[in-house]
């Protein structure tokens, strides 16, 4: 079997679908699969372009041309989007044929790409949802909901999601939404296939003998560590002002680790309070994660307010696996909410509620057999459910009922 992975960032890009994907790929070859990527030459914070094609892991990455700004504007963001849907569709055009086309959601709509010429081609194309568009940007106030070109959108994104042959999503949240926007009566094209973390490579440590916290001088420290990107799906606000209150304590600690378009609202939110309880790195070497992720004893993931079922942290999967409580702070009804109040692995805070963040904290960093208790909760829910075997398997099956089954 032969299967293109259609999205605008693979290795060795740091974003998350990035990172996924990479991993994806890589089981699907150590699994038979031919696997090619078709990525931009770009990174998602922009910079030096990539090589137009290359080899990783036995994975083909082709590089199709586009613009490489970055996410730091507007235009910036257009450009590269815009560049990328050209330059990817002649890449589909002249690549060999393969036997599926599967399309994520960066940049948005790009599965309408790969349902136009997979269609051409004879491919089978499927739509993997890392967000719902224009769902996520009308949430997040980006677009207005009335406009002529949010209903356009809207539409553009109903007519791919009723012809593909196959719709994955990340829960069960997000799997009623897309039911809802496109009136599915049957559960066959609709599967749930959750994100994941590797288990092998990220394991509960002991802080005893942490690298990363001895560099970093956190060892005698309280940590709420947030790892990863720092986007516009995030709701740093809630946390910002959580740190401010708790700026008295010495002992606590807000670590950002990661890059994105709102690094610069945290960095300065910290200078204009002149807070030292806030601390941002940039991305650490992957090597390295497993140190970055255990030298924080409670692990932050935020959602902004509106996206349940629109947006599914992948963080979440790596706090699990690295054995932390989770600081979820968004809509308690997303999926992450229900897994931590299922499973007593963290707590779950409203968008605004800074105070009840702010006390959580507290009694957290005065209660270790408490975190000890939820950090067990949280890597026994890890194994049974997010391992990244128990993923490939699951699109490993997804791509033969597809083909099988004829769309």
């Amino acid at each position: 079997m032969r299967v293109i992975i259609l999205n605008q960032f693979f290795y060795p890009d740091h974003s998350a679908t990035s990172q996924l994907m990479t991993e994806l790929a890589e089981s699907l070859v150590a699994r038979g699969i031919h696997v090619t990527a078709l990525a931009g030459r770009g990174r998602y914070n922009g910079g030096r372009k990539l090589p137009w094609r290359e080899t990783y892991n036995g994975v083909a990455i082709e590089r199709a041309w586009a613009t490489s700004f970055g996410k730091q504007t507007i235009a910036a963001r257009l450009s590269d989007y815009i560049s990328f849907y050209l330059g990817s569709s002649w890449r589909l055009l002249t690549l060999p044929r393969h036997d599926i086309v599967m399309a994520l959601t960066t940049p948005p709509l790009i599965a309408v790409v790969a349902l136009l010429i997979g269609r051409l081609r004879g491919m089978r194309v499927l739509a993997l949802l890392q967000d719902v568009y224009p769902d996520v940007a009308v949430a997040l106030g980006a677009i207005n909901s009335r406009s002529f070109l949010t209903r356009a959108l809207d539409r553009i994104n109903r007519f791919v999601l009723h012809r593909v042959d196959r719709i994955i999503v990340l829960g069960e949240c997000m799997r009623e939404r897309v039911a809802a926007k496109i009136f599915e009566q049957t559960a066959s094209r609709i599967l749930v296939i959750h994100n994941w973390a590797d288990g092998s490579r990220i394991k509960p440590l002991d802080n005893g003998h942490n690298p990363f916290s001895e560099r970093h001088e956190l060892k005698e420290l309280f940590v709420v560590l947030f790892s990863g990107n720092l986007g516009l799906v995030n709701d740093f606000a809630t946390v910002l002002e959580a740190a401010r209150l708790l700026a008295g304590r010495a002992d606590i600690v807000f670590m950002f680790v990661g890059e994105g378009s709102r690094s610069q609202e945290i960095e300065q939110f910290a200078a204009r309070h002149s807070l030292t309880n806030i601390r941002t790195l940039p991305y650490q070497p992957r090597d390295q994660i497993c140190y970055s992720l255990a030298a924080g004893h409670a692990s932050l993931v935020t959602l902004a307010d509106g996206l349940a079922g629109l947006s599914v942290p992948s963080k979440t999967y790596a706090s699990l696996a690295a054995g932390r409580p989770i600081l979820f702070v968004g809509d308690p009804g997303s999926s992450v909410a229900a897994l931590i109040s299922e499973h007593r692995c963290g707590a779950v805070v409203a968008p605004g509620d800074s105070q009840r963040l702010a006390q959580v904290i507290v009694h957290w960093a005065a209660d270790p057999a408490l975190l000890a208790e939820m950090g067990i909760a949280a890597r026994s829910l890890f194994n049974a459910r997010f391992d990244r075997p128990r993923a490939v398997s699951s699109y490993m099956d997804t791509f033969s009922q597809c083909m099988q089954a004829g769309g």
